[in-house]
């Protein structure tokens, strides 16, 4: 038999889901880094962090309102800088072949 092996980014994103659902508001985000949700988006609009730039750019909009994956989220809590990179630069392609 073989055993899955279950990596941090899933266990993550299926903690958040259970506890959020598959998509977060901003305001669950925030509190999931323990920050206010005005620090959250400060951060957001400021800073130039990998991880930040990542969550940025995988955010969903629905008309006015914005969610976040529970995957986003836990990837941009885990990954390191330089996969977080390599993630947006292949989207950044993809995304350049699409139009």
């Amino acid at each position: 038999m073989l055993s899955a092996t279950v990596t941090p980014v899933e266990e993550i994103g299926h903690a958040l889901t259970e506890r959020y659902g598959p998509l977060l508001r901003h305001d669950q985000v925030a509190k999931v880094l323990d920050v206010s949700p005005e620090s959250l988006g400060n951060t957001l609009r400021r800073s130039r962090e990998p991880n930040v730039m990542y969550l940025k750019k995988k955010k969903l909009r629905f008309g006015r309102r914005v969610r976040y994956s529970a995957i986003a989220v836990a990837e941009a809590l885990v990954l390191d800088h330089d996969e977080l990179t390599r993630r947006m630069s292949v989207a950044d392609r993809g995304s350049e072949h699409e139009q």
